[in-house]
């Protein structure tokens, strides 16, 4: 099975395709093109970045830190379609948990009925739940996907002020 270039989720089907990498979806594409860009960001910069994001309070309940991404993995089935996702979730660890159990009930609850992509990934999207919620990113330090998301982020906010300076974000330093 095939495994997207940004994220490292499984490539089921389809995914878009550029340079010979896949990836799971055009966002991730995009994502992977800014971190090449975000290369560019001074180390200390992004250093400090990922310290305030991780030390700061969370974004979703204002509570205190440590910030860090968590994942919430759902599946929902109807007769012949099955939707599944992972979310990536920028949020403290009472945060992650709340959504991470809410997903897991979800998956639980309308997973099954899909035939037969339901009865395959519901089992596989409850013990990726699972799994996150008591393995998730250590408290004591960033993540690598939390690295990756400020990277991003700066990268984004680079590009956008070369394109505002007239200058294509592709170019070169």
């Amino acid at each position: 099975m095939a495994v997207c270039q940004y994220c490292s989720v499984t490539v089921l089907f389809g995914g878009v395709t550029e340079s010979g990498k896949l990836f799971c979806t055009d966002r991730c594409r995009q994502s992977a093109a800014l971190l090449v860009l975000a290369e560019r960001a001074p180390y200390k910069q992004v250093l400090r970045k990922i310290t305030e994001f991780h030390q700061g309070r969370c974004p979703k309940c204002g509570g205190p830190g440590p910030v860090d991404v968590h994942y919430a993995y759902r599946v929902c089935s109807g007769l012949f379609k099955t939707d599944w996702s992972n979310t990536p979730l920028l949020c403290c660890r009472w945060c992650g948990t709340k959504a991470q159990l809410g997903a897991l009930g979800y998956s639980l609850l309308l997973g099954w009925w899909g035939l037969p992509w339901g009865l395959i990934l519901t089992p596989l999207q409850v013990v990726w739940n699972l799994k996150a919620l008591f393995a998730g990113p250590k408290p004591s330090k960033p993540s690598k996907d939390l690295e990756k998301l400020v990277r991003v982020g700066l990268a984004a906010r680079l590009a956008h002020g070369e394109q505002t300076k007239g200058t294509p974000a592709s170019a070169p330093p």
